[in-house]
């Protein structure tokens, strides 16, 4: 995943209705419920569990929202990602009436935030079951087996064609059960010279993300299975363990 204080004064009644999204705004309860909140001091802890090169590695991932600031005289918010023993990195996040996109990451051994190429869109509003979108991603699992960099997700970008299936799921995690959850799903294909014998293949990539009501992510899973000569694959899960909403 690339992510002073404001609100949008001026922006039309549809566009604060529209936001309330991401917790930016309040509306009438009619009106889109928080699935994604970028409200500063917000926090959610993962069980994040990798299966990849035969291994199975057990680790914690921790999302926050640092910060509201503004880039190019427009709000955006900066939400951080890291895990115990990894760099982290924050990502700049924007919201408006199309949906949340980040348009920058910075790692923390970087000075400055590195903007995407192009915004990559999170969520598309309005969120709600048929909605798609395209959007830029990596490989989360597939390594070379030896070759280096061995992580693909430093090499490779592909685009991912993404859906809203269900906006009544339901999901169990270990942060408790969750209903009425947005239930979205990613697609996309990633062409590998895999070995000599089976020449160019396709390997199928899927996510699917689980997005609930005044929480923000609660599960995602993704599956990029492949084993041959010159890669393997595998599949990584993240669980919500606990979080706080301010």
């Amino acid at each position: 995943m690339h992510e002073d204080t404001y609100y949008y004064k001026k922006k039309s009644l549809l566009a604060a209705c529209l936001l309330v999204a991401t917790g930016l705004a309040g509306c009438s309860k009619n009106e889109q419920l928080s699935y994604f909140p970028l409200t500063e001091g917000s926090r959610w802890v993962y069980k994040l569990t990798t299966e990849k090169d035969d291994t199975i590695e057990n680790n914690e991932q921790t999302i926050s929202v640092l910060r509201e600031s503004s880039f190019d005289d427009k709000p955006l918010f900066i939400r951080r990602s890291e895990t115990p023993e990894n760099v982290g990195i924050e990502y700049w996040l924007r919201a408006d009436e199309t949906g949340i996109k980040r348009i920058a990451e910075r790692m923390d051994l970087q000075q400055q935030a590195v903007l995407d190429e192009k915004p990559r869109q999170v969520l598309k509003f309005p969120l709600q079951t048929g909605t798609t979108w395209t959007s830029s991603t990596v490989p989360y699992a597939l390594m070379r087996s030896n070759d280096y960099p061995r992580e693909l997700k430093y090499v490779k970008s592909i685009l991912m064609n993404y859906s809203v299936e269900d906006m009544e799921a339901k999901v169990s995690v270990p942060a408790g059960e969750f209903s009425n959850c947005a239930l979205v799903v990613g697609k996309a294909d990633l062409t590998l010279y895999t070995d000599p014998l089976n020449g160019f293949q396709k390997i199928p990539l899927t996510t699917k993300e689980w997005y609930c009501p005044k929480v923000g992510l609660v599960k995602l899973e993704r599956v990029e299975q492949l084993k041959s000569t010159f890669y393997k694959g595998g599949r990584v899960e993240m669980l919500l363990v606990n979080y706080s909403i301010k």
